[in-house]
């Protein structure tokens, strides 16, 4: 059985740039931030706007976020160095320090005080899945990304610790969203009767769209993974990269840094390290992977590893 690639149309196929003419002109020297759509892409482009817009100002170069396609565009442009840097998700951010040498430089702190996310295995209330995942067999599935922990590695190790080792001869189907937020969409909509994202955008979900998510119950939740870190290529400069790390870490020291860390919905941003991916290597090990081993650039995004 094939895995069904029709959610990869929720996903829009192209990048948005989030950076104001201003920022754009001039002779300083253009730092490239990219993104991984992680929700609906206006959405992604409003969430970062006023980040992206603070960056500019604050530092001594000009910045430019983009939204692109999804994790293997990312990937790429940070490997040919036509980026410099991204808010990269957990698994992509391991496999990037393996593959690429991306060094880790920070994340945000959400109003919660909560920098790590977890995975939620969810359905609608009306599918008749328990938490007897034999009771699952049969049913639709839709994952996030093959190439995130929470929408993807998490529940196939879950899978794997009942003695699944095929998904694809558990499930009816099999289907990439491309986002998290297009996930909770399909399942919420009858489109597939269970999901795997991550636990930050299902909640905000809840509090955005409570009639919809009032249909959906959580089976599953798990894993502990660093949200959205800010890294760098190695080809960075130590000078480029401290000016950067300096303009986040002292956001919230200064009115105008707390109001858009308010809007961007976090409390101050932290330093990350490489320690902090020990348990995408270890859910990525369970669901019987080798991380080093993925070819994530040699696949399109709606394809298994």
């Amino acid at each position: 059985m094939r895995p069904s690639t029709r959610g990869a149309l929720l996903t829009l196929l192209v990048g948005v740039l989030l950076a104001t003419p201003a920022a754009a002109a001039g002779n300083r020297k253009v730092i490239r931030v990219v993104l991984v759509p992680e929700r609906n892409i206006f959405e992604q482009e409003r969430k970062y706007r006023s980040l992206c817009d603070y960056a500019c100002e604050q530092m001594p170069m000009n910045v430019r976020f983009e939204v692109l396609k999804g994790c293997r565009e990312v990937l790429m442009a940070l490997a040919d160095g036509k980026a410099d840097a991204g808010f990269l998700g957990s698994f992509v951010g391991a496999y990037g320090m393996d593959k690429f040498g991306l060094i880790p430089l920070l994340r945000p702190e959400w109003a919660d005080g909560e920098s790590y996310y977890s995975s939620y295995v969810f359905k609608r209330k009306e599918v008749p899945a328990t938490r007897e995942i034999s009771t699952w067999r049969g049913l639709s599935m839709v994952f996030a990304s093959p190439h995130t922990s929470a929408g993807y590695f998490y529940p196939l190790a879950l899978l794997r610790s009942e003695g699944i080792e095929e998904p694809g001869d558990f499930f009816s189907t099999i289907t990439f969203s491309g986002s998290h937020d297009a996930a909770i969409w399909m399942v919420a909509n009858g489109m597939a009767d269970l999901g795997a994202v991550k636990n930050t955008i299902y909640e905000e979900l809840s509090r955005r769209k409570p009639e919809m998510m009032a249909n959906l119950e959580v089976l599953y939740t798990g894993g502990r993974f660093p949200d959205s870190t800010l890294m760098v290529t190695p080809a960075m400069t130590t000078e480029v990269r401290e000016a950067m790390r300096t303009v986040f870490l002292r956001m919230g020291s200064q009115d105008q840094g707390l109001e858009v860390l308010r809007q961007f919905g976090a409390r101050r941003f932290v330093a990350a390290a490489t320690e902090d991916f020990g348990e995408v290597r270890k859910v990525v090990a369970d669901s019987g992977h080798r991380l080093s081993d993925l070819q994530v650039l040699e696949r399109r995004e709606g394809s298994p590893p």
